[in-house]
């Protein structure tokens, strides 16, 4: 092979595909990048068998082929090259070769014909979003996903279609957040299907990097699915992520959203933002990190005790409507949505001490979240 490539393009492109390999893999294959270039397109993969991402750039290349190269040792060379820079490469015995004005550095390469690339299959659509919809969706969502995986179907985000929406769910066993959306294209009938998070979390990365943000003409998250049923697809400009599903039945979850409530309570989401972040000093390191809330006669109540440490209280002013209650949480929970909800209130609901909280965003009804309370004492 033999092209020449902007540093700024062939950066960008190493960066995002390194992103999912695994430097530590015990195929050594799974260490590198594959590169294949065509007459007109350059082609960077990375995998690590769950997560598969290609970059494609265009650009007239001299000569055509592919290979293999260690994906971190590359990768920090090419980010330390000028962006404005104009590379030349050039494989040749069992190297590759990348020029600049700055000099030369040569790779070693890696035989590509057993590179594990999920299998070429048809594809059945199942929506289509607008990227910054698809990135809020995932950011509202997979931050509620499990993250060890003593169950691994609740590492993964549930996604639901149903003609033109799309719902995605993701729970662990402490919380739970739901969010639908309507998708530009209509799937028939319904499907459900359970993807990594962190394999959506890597495709937000992609849509908010700064380049690829620049160069994306149609800013639109195509999502496929193979017919074997065995990975997704999902397709952003000149990106391509894979993601092999996460097997197993994902728990029945509409069981646990309440469907009334006795308590209705309106909060200043800065103002009660600002004062967990006092409150959390002290419940950091309380037992289960728990503050107790008391909601009664429009005012809030926070407290947080830390036995031979000290306590803490504060107070807001809130709108409350219906019957007083006192519920407690841990706090680390507790700011994640204080944290990810951006309107200038936030709705919160509950029936009793015991029940489910739910947290929604009063100019989009179409999320919420909902937080298991802790024991109180009393």
């Amino acid at each position: 092979m033999e092209f020449k490539i902007s540093a700024e393009v062939l950066s960008s492109y190493v960066n995002i595909a390194s992103r999912v390999v695994n430097a530590k893999a015990n195929l050594p294959l799974l260490n590198n990048l594959l590169i294949s270039v065509s007459k007109e397109q350059l082609t960077v993969t990375g995998t690590d068998l769950e997560i598969q991402i290609t970059a494609k750039a265009q650009l007239s290349a001299q000569k055509t082929g592919k290979t293999s190269v260690n994906a971190k040792l590359f990768s920090q060379y090419i980010n330390t090259l000028a962006k404005t820079d104009t590379l030349e490469v050039k494989q040749e015995k069992g190297m590759v070769k990348v020029s600049s004005s700055a000099g030369s550095a040569e790779f070693t390469t890696r035989d590509v014909e057993d590179f594990p690339l999920f299998e070429a299959e048809e594809m059945d659509t199942l929506f289509s979003l607008p990227g910054d919809v698809f990135a809020a969706m995932v950011e509202k969502t997979a931050f509620a996903a499990a993250r060890d995986d003593i169950r691994p179907i609740l590492t993964g985000i549930n996604i639901e279609i149903e003609e033109d929406h799309v719902t995605m769910v993701a729970l662990d066993t402490f919380r739970l957040s739901r969010i639908t959306e309507k998708s530009q294209t209509k799937y028939v009938g319904k499907k459900q299907v359970v993807v990594p998070a962190v394999a959506l979390e890597q495709l937000v990365r992609v849509i908010h990097d700064p380049f690829v943000t620049t160069v994306t003409e149609q800013p639109i998250v195509l999502c496929q699915l193979a017919k074997s049923g065995n990975f997704v697809s999902l397709k952003f400009g000149d990106i391509e992520l894979f993601a092999r599903l996460i097997e197993g039945e994902y728990p029945a979850y509409k069981a646990v959203i309440p469907v009334a409530h006795q308590t209705e309570v309106t909060v200043s989401r800065a103002a009660w933002l600002e004062s967990m972040k006092r409150v959390g000093v002290f419940a950091q390191s309380a037992i289960g990190q728990k503050v107790v809330l008391e909601f009664a006669d429009n005012k809030l109540v926070m407290e947080s005790q830390v036995p031979e440490v000290g306590n803490i209280r504060e107070e807001l002013e809130v709108t409350l409507e219906g019957d007083s209650l006192k519920i407690a949480f841990q706090i680390k929970f507790l700011l994640d949505i204080l944290t990810l909800i951006s309107d200038e209130s936030i709705v919160f609901r509950a029936s009793t001490k015991t029940a489910p909280g739910v947290f929604l965003q009063p100019s989009f009804d179409a999320f919420l979240h909902i937080l298991m309370p802790l024991k109180l004492d009393d």
